[in-house]
């Protein structure tokens, strides 16, 4: 029979523990260089419940060039204070002399708003799927997937055990044998190693 007590859940806490196994080997692996971003966006608020990058992703290399693209609208100027908490940003804000937002609250007239917003910030090149985590988490992973292990091994055994496939002395000699194989696994295993045919 070989089991099937558990309707072969124990399967599923291997591949859980598997999944684990393979985070913290991605997190072991070597980190390309990270490139340094530093661009302004200019952000359009013409809904009052969101705001969106005006005009297509553009960047600019400084603020002035974002807000010299922008003012090429005469009809856009410097936002009124009273409008400056509506936008999420601490930058100046603009607005639209001839378009509102859609949605506002009773129909209030508000005009469309605009900000200046500088990004800066490093990342790793080509969208590289690097994952970061600190040695204490990746520890704690460890511990994780130390103590799956063991509780699909225990799993197993009583899943045998209670198909009819294992005697209650087979049980426990197996369980013995089972941890000690696997404490001998765990002692000797590459972190770091990454099975690139399972990604």
């Amino acid at each position: 029979m070989s089991g099937g007590y558990f309707d072969r859940s124990t399967y599923a806490m291997r591949e859980i523990a598997d999944t684990m196994e393979r985070d913290i080997a991605r997190a072991l692996q070597p980190k390309p260089e990270k490139e340094h971003m530093d661009y302004w966006v200019i952000y359009e608020k013409d809904s009052f419940s969101s705001f969106h990058n005006y005009n297509s992703y553009m960047k600019f290399a400084s603020y002035e060039d974002a807000e010299s693209f922008l003012l090429r609208d005469k009809t856009i100027i410097k936002a009124e204070q009273k409008y400056a908490d509506l936008f999420i940003a601490d930058d100046i804000i603009f607005q639209s002399t001839t378009h509102n937002m859609s949605d506002t609250p009773d129909g209030e007239q508000i005009p469309v708003l605009y900000s200046i917003y500088h990004c800066c910030y490093d990342r790793y090149p080509d969208d590289a799927d690097v994952l970061e985590l600190s040695d204490e988490t990746i520890n704690a992973m460890k511990e994780a997937y130390r103590q799956m292990r063991i509780a699909e091994i225990y799993a197993t055994r009583v899943d045998w055990m209670m198909s009819g496939d294992d005697s209650e002395e087979s049980f426990r000699e197996r369980i013995k044998e089972d941890l000690a194989e696997f404490e001998k696994e765990y002692a000797a295993k590459d972190w770091a190693y990454l099975d690139e045919d399972e990604e």
